[in-house]
């Protein structure tokens, strides 16, 4: 490694960093979302444009690091290309484009945006890397206006396992376009995307959303699932949140319905007054805007401590399986203790229109799925590593019980480690991936995944 860095040094620019772990900023550079099997690299390089990325490529065992969320941006001994210091964004509100750069974050995206009264699909959290969130898919409280955040993408340009730069868009390497959108990660580190935006009067008056919370205690778990379940799986409002049990601060162990509505405040009420009838112990909303997006779930993005995210596709909201499920959070709680901030969650979103983005081919398999579970597990003793990992797996296994097998799906942004099937849904489409795979990406530079 030490010829490596050697060789490296005069290919950079001047501007990029090579830190090794004598180096005084090494440990903060190799700090990430959770600590969770985040391994100790014989590198971390820093580059701070597209030709030093190209330089890199394929020298020596690496993976790439954005917002330090994903669990594969951690190697033991490797090298990390840590792309926060290579970014850009710039938006061109009058074709209604975004072009967005390296380790450009999701705050950073939605403040540029916002700027030119624009908004695209982004995630809930202000700290995840813009463009993996984007190439794995993108699950978006926007989808039922927009689609998948994978299904606005325009171009790419790609470092792929030759080192060679390569744009991919509609007219030019189509096919790798179509697999950058929904599976990026396996074919080269994508360096920049062109996105589709969008004008934010979409959201309602004023371009804002509104966002609705209403609480209730655990035990009215699955009477309020029932009623839930009735609103959001109507087909005249736009909708997307999150039905979820939490430890709160100040409330104890809750429930909260956390609804983001597309339309007006009185619209809000009116589409949620079902939920409202059953006498919550509090509900109120409030206008949000595309800037601050996350702002609300901002406790839930600092770096460190064990934390666990899990994404699993449901078939529909189950009142009787969402009851068990906040007795399995219960169980958490009471019998590992650390594990309080931990939250179980079921997310949902309207149907998105045939129309507009959803037209977009994609490899992305499971745009059909409007309903998730999201398992977030946090903790502080590593030595409860598997016991909450079990937890995680039993909350699947309860959230799955209505389903066969064949028919799991899991979020690709979230696991490598289910079979393909359950991430891709469509034979024809894994079978191309495949192909492709063999023509960009034959020795698995950017992991095995599809050889």
């Amino acid at each position: 490694m030490n010829t490596f860095i050697s060789d490296m040094r005069p290919k950079l620019s001047k501007s990029s960093r090579i830190l090794t772990p004598s180096d005084p900023d090494f440990a903060a550079a190799n700090e990430r979302w959770t600590d969770i099997d985040r391994k100790t690299p014989a590198v971390i390089v820093q580059p701070t444009c597209e030709d030093d990325i190209a330089v890199l490529v394929a020298k020596v065992a690496f993976v790439p690091a954005s917002g330090g969320h994903s669990p594969w941006s951690t190697i033991e001994n490797g090298m990390v290309i840590d792309v926060s210091q290579f970014k850009d964004v710039h938006v061109d509100a009058n074709r209604q484009l975004v072009t967005v750069r390296g380790g450009v974050l999701m705050k950073e995206l939605q403040i540029a945006l916002s700027e030119e009264n624009q908004f695209t699909a982004v995630a809930n959290g202000n700290t995840v890397g813009a463009i993996p969130y984007m190439i794995g898919g993108g699950i978006s409280s926007y989808t039922p206006l927009i689609g998948y955040a994978c299904e606005n993408i325009l171009s790419a340009r790609i470092v792929v396992a030759t080192g060679d730069v390569v744009v991919a868009s509609e007219t030019e390497n189509s096919d790798l376009l179509w697999a950058i959108r929904g599976a990026g990660q396996f074919f080269g580190l994508v360096t920049q995307l062109v996105v589709r935006t969008h004008s934010p009067s979409l959201m309602g008056p004023d371009g804002v959303r509104q966002l609705g919370t209403i609480f209730f205690p655990t035990e009215r778990a699955s009477e309020v699932c029932s009623v839930l379940r009735n609103v959001v799986s109507r087909n005249d409002h736009a909708s997307a949140g999150h039905f979820m049990v939490m430890n709160d601060p100040s409330k104890g162990r809750i429930l909260m319905v956390a609804a983001q509505y597309f339309g007006t405040g009185p619209e809000l009420q009116s589409t949620y007054q079902p939920v409202i009838d059953l006498e919550p112990l509090d509900h109120n909303h409030q206008p949000s805007t595309f800037e601050k997006h996350s702002d609300h779930l901002a406790w839930m993005c600092p770096k460190g401590e064990f934390k666990r995210f899990s994404q699993t596709g449901l078939k529909c909201i189950n009142p009787e399986n969402f009851g068990r499920l906040v007795d399995l959070h219960r169980e958490l709680s009471e019998t590992l203790p650390g594990t309080e901030r931990s939250v179980f969650t079921i997310e949902w979103h309207t149907k998105t229109p045939d129309d507009g983005p959803r037209k977009t081919e994609t490899s992305f398999g499971l745009k059909k799925i409007d309903t998730w579970l999201n398992i977030l597990t946090w903790y502080t003793d590593p030595a409860l590593h598997e016991q909450v990992l079990q937890f995680d797996k039993r909350a699947q296994e309860i959230m799955r019980s209505d389903t066969e097998e064949n028919a799991f799906v899991s979020y690709t942004n979230t696991s490598r480690s289910d079979p393909i099937g359950h991430r891709y849904k469509d034979a024809a489409a894994v079978a191309k991936l495949k192909e492709l795979k063999q023509i960009w990406d034959p020795e698995g530079c950017f992991t095995n995944e599809l050889l």
